[in-house]
């Protein structure tokens, strides 16, 4: 069944993997003698493959029971015998899809969704129609809810009926595999035009990857919310965690460790290839210089892919029609341009990293433009298939919160009045949490459970909850509360999946060791410096190793090691955590946290002993948030890396931070509706000790830079009379401001107090012709008495209705504004075309739409 190719190409694979697997005794040979040829030509394509990490975390019969389900479909599965071998194991075989936890899962969904399947010889319109239904089981299995950024397993969304994005494409993405499928992830790593960053799911049918809201069913393919999103992305790829490729290779853009990038961007976007020429201070080709694109999102230069040159100096990168950040760096040099509309672009390494000259500490405005607006995917859907699209989604909602609700089980819930709530979110882990929690009276059991997120509630095991409880409680009273609490009791260290670590790192060290860690900390990160390996070929950094499969594999990526660091201190009762702001391994010494191996350092002089302070002055503190107006980072190596201080505020006027000593570079922006940003960005040096101040304002734009022009598409509302009316007739191609209301909220009731303010310069603007219409959800809205005194002020505003509550996120979607705030305010211009939208209370929106209006009418 398998070509010599694959079986040449997995051998290799697995042999340069051998060594690493016997140095960790992990080596699978006498379980790969029980496998049937093919299933052994597999594993082993599995095992040269896969992250190394995998190898200390799973079992073989984990892998096993994926390679085994893939040869079944292969041979009972006209549709999957018929693909061609590196779609196979590529997109229907591999067993990873993202960073999830890996476990046994494709049996499981396939019997959850083989009745639709279709029988043997199916057309390719079957299969077409089985994707778009298996679509919609993912739907009555999912919905989107936003959380952090450990990638929940396919097994724990199923469980919890909830999912990012990121989660719900491996969801989806592993619901189709199991079918026989091939189906992969595909993302923009961040948007252009907004500060966010997107994942969906592309399907193979008929010799064509198609692609599809993971989730979010359509009754067509290649149409999803982000179609005109996508548009506008300056880069769109997928990965693969192997080069094993046929006729069909797509544009490889970079390897990281395991893992291969494809660029997908054309399909979704208007491109051009860019390609980027890089000389030393001689003016000669730099051979091997590494480039790398950045975007700006967040309000920092995020590194979205890392490119070597060849012999010429060279590297090109298809991409979408926007600006572009790049940065070449070779031997301690750099240079650096922000790229707009170009082919080509030369970039000299003029600037010496070591050097002081290039810190000039004063702020850099930069303009960046994203890509604009452009139908690449129109995706047409008639009215039918939109009303089908309503009924089925609505029956999906019901499904699902059905089966999440029938986890919860209200009499047991009401012994844990506290952690009621808690044990709602757990859904269908509601059973292990409530084990925990019964087990005896010791009160750290609810203290530990309040110390989890919203994701642990859906996926923590009582084991290991337990395995916390009972070592950190061996030190209780050794420490004040909090410290025992947030740097011993609890588990979560970062973001990696919690594990039972405490209990085999007691028995993994000898007495000798145990005591010697205790005494001198430090001495646990020279154990870890000197034992624990790191490949980066063979590593996939968006996931980290478990404490224990970092003992057991002698390997781990540097955030693996550091996260060791702090289990196995927690373990021997000594206060460690990571620091959230510089993800550095810290553990509490007489004199607060310290980093382990930069306290000797600063003893013996090599190191700044002294923090230094940097106090940022601003006219209003309020604008400041943190990954969304500014960010800071520190130069680390070659790049700047950016501090995490979400959630950090200003003080009145001012926020103080204290720093390492250092070099650091400050970014400024101010996004403006059509994408493009006002930029600035000052980099400069702090000294120990030194307390600095820096001014920092926002590049505030014109009511120019707030307009857009995008097509609204057309939707249907309920008038006054019961009838459906479009939209478009109601606004009769003239002006308008159309209104989604959440009558009695605080938002909507903002925005209606300024509408009344202003209802002299409303009243003129309807006379003039301007359409004022509110969408509510039925006639009860009427009797809010602001919604009824705005209408009285205001008698031109055309009311109508939005029973289902479904119109306002395309709405949204399509004027590029958060579609989960209301209210939502759209201005239009000569009927459907969007020229400005907010969603949620923005102080002023009113008065910025009457300017926007007037704007239009002298024009």
């Amino acid at each position: 069944m398998l070509s010599n190719h694959l079986k040449d190409y997995a051998e290799k694979k697995y042999g340069e993997r051998l060594p690493y697997l016997k140095a960790a005794g992990c080596i699978p040979e006498e379980e790969l003698w029980s496998c049937t040829p093919d299933e052994a030509v597999l594993m082993k394509f599995f095992y040269g493959t896969m992250p190394l990490r995998d190898a200390g975390e799973y079992e073989f019969g984990t892998f096993l029971s994926f390679v085994k389900h893939a040869l079944w479909l292969r041979e009972n599965k006209d549709w999957c015998a018929a693909l061609p071998e590196d779609i196979f194991v590529n997109h229907v075989l591999y067993y990873r899809i993202n960073s999830e936890d890996i476990s046994e899962n494709r049996s499981f969904f396939y019997e959850q969704i083989k009745n639709l399947l279709p029988e043997a010889g199916c057309g390719s319109d079957r299969l077409r129609e089985t994707v778009l239904a298996i679509n919609y089981w993912c739907a009555e299995n999912a919905a989107y809810q936003a959380s952090d950024m450990r990638t929940a397993s396919p097994m724990t969304v199923y469980r919890s009926g909830k999912g990012r994005c990121g989660e719900e494409s491996t969801f989806a993405v592993t619901a189709f595999r199991s079918a026989g499928i091939p189906a992969r992830q595909v993302y923009t790593p961040r948007w252009a035009h907004c500060d966010d960053n997107h994942a969906w799911v592309e399907v193979w049918l008929n010799g064509k990857w198609y692609f599809l809201g993971a989730c979010e069913p359509e009754e067509i393919l290649n149409k999803g919310w982000f179609s005109h999103a996508s548009s506008r992305a300056l880069l769109v790829h997928c990965r693969n965690f192997s080069d094993f490729t046929g006729e069909m290779a797509e544009e490889c853009i970079g390897k990281e460790g395991v893992t291969y990038f494809y660029n997908n961007t054309s399909t979704y976007a208007r491109t051009k290839k860019l390609t980027v020429t890089v000389r030393d201070r001689e003016g000669k080709p730099a051979k091997g210089a590494e480039v790398s694109f950045e975007i700006l999102n967040m309000a920092e230069y995020c590194s979205v892919a890392t490119l070597r040159t060849d012999e010429k100096g060279e590297v090109s990168l298809t991409m979408g029609l926007g600006d572009i950040h790049i940065r070449a760096m070779l031997d301690g040099w750099f240079g650096e341009a922000l790229v707009s509309a170009a082919d080509q672009v030369e970039i000299l390494l003029d600037t010496d990293i070591a050097g002081m000259d290039w810190l000039t500490d004063i702020w850099m405005p930069e303009e960046v433009k994203a890509p604009e607006d452009y139908p690449v995917n129109p995706g047409t859907v008639t009215s039918e298939q939109k009303q089908k699209k309503r009924e089925k989604l609505a029956a999906a909602n019901r499904l699902r919160e059905e089966r999440i609700q029938a986890f919860y089980n209200e009499e047991k819930a009401e012994k844990y009045p506290e952690e009621k709530e808690l044990l709602q979110l757990a859904a269908g882990n509601f059973d292990e949490l409530y084990r925990f929690l019964e087990k005896d009276a010791n009160p750290d059991r609810k203290a530990l459970l309040h110390s989890l997120s919203q994701k642990d509630y859906k996926d923590a095991k009582a084991e290991v909850l337990e395995d916390a409880l009972i070592y950190a409680g061996e030190v209780r009273g050794t420490w004040e509360e909090d410290t025992y609490r947030n740097y011993l009791l609890y588990p979560r260290i970062y973001y990696e999946e919690l594990t039972p670590y405490r209990a085999f790192i007691r028995g993994y060290f000898t007495d000798g060791q145990k005591e010697g860690f205790i005494k001198d900390p430090e001495s646990i990160w020279r154990y870890i410096e000197q034992n624990i390996g790191y490949e980066p070929e063979f590593d996939y950094e968006t996931i980290c190793a478990s404490p224990v499969g970092c003992l057991k594999l002698r390997q781990g990526n540097p955030l693996s090691r550091k996260i060791l660091f702090a289990a196995i201190s927690r373990t021997l009762g000594i206060p460690a955590r990571l620091n959230r702001v510089t993800q550095e391994a810290e553990y509490l010494g007489s004199d607060g946290f310290r980093v382990p191996g930069k306290q000797q350092e600063a003893e013996s002089g090599k190191a700044a002993g002294r923090k230094a302070g940097l106090t940022l002055q601003a006219e209003d503190g309020g604008k400041w948030i943190y990954f969304q107006t500014w960010t800071i980072g520190k130069l680390e190596g070659m790049r700047f890396a950016t501090l995490d201080y979400e959630g950090l505020r200003f003080d009145g006027k001012e926020c103080r931070l204290e720093l390492e000593a250092g070099i650091y570079r400050l970014i400024t922006t101010a996004r403006m509706p059509n994408g493009n940003q006002h930029a600035s960005q000052r980099i400069f040096a702090v000294k120990e000790g030194e307390e600095k101040e820096i001014f920092v304002s926002l590049r505030e734009g014109s009511i120019e830079d707030m307009l857009v022009r995008n097509e609204i598409p057309e939707f249907e509302v309920t008038n006054g009379a019961g009838e459906r009316q479009k939209t478009g007739d109601i606004l009769k191609g003239a002006d308008g401001v159309i209104c989604f209301l959440e009558e009695g909220a605080e938002p909507t009731e903002h925005v209606l107090n300024e509408l009344m303010e202003r209802a002299g310069d409303w009243n003129a603007m309807t006379d003039s012709g301007v359409r004022l219409v509110f969408i509510v959800r039925d006639k009860e809205a009427l009797s809010n008495k602001t919604v009824s005194r705005t209408l009285e002020k205001i008698p031109a505003v055309t009311v109508v209705y939005d029973p289902e509550g479904e119109s306002a996120e395309p709405v949204a979607r399509r004027m590029y504004v958060d579609p989960e705030k209301l209210p939502l305010l759209a201005v239009t211009r000569a009927g459907m075309t969007g020229i400005y939208a907010s969603s949620g209370y923005n102080v002023g929106s009113v008065d910025l739409m009457l300017k926007i209006l007037s704007l239009q009418e002298n024009r």
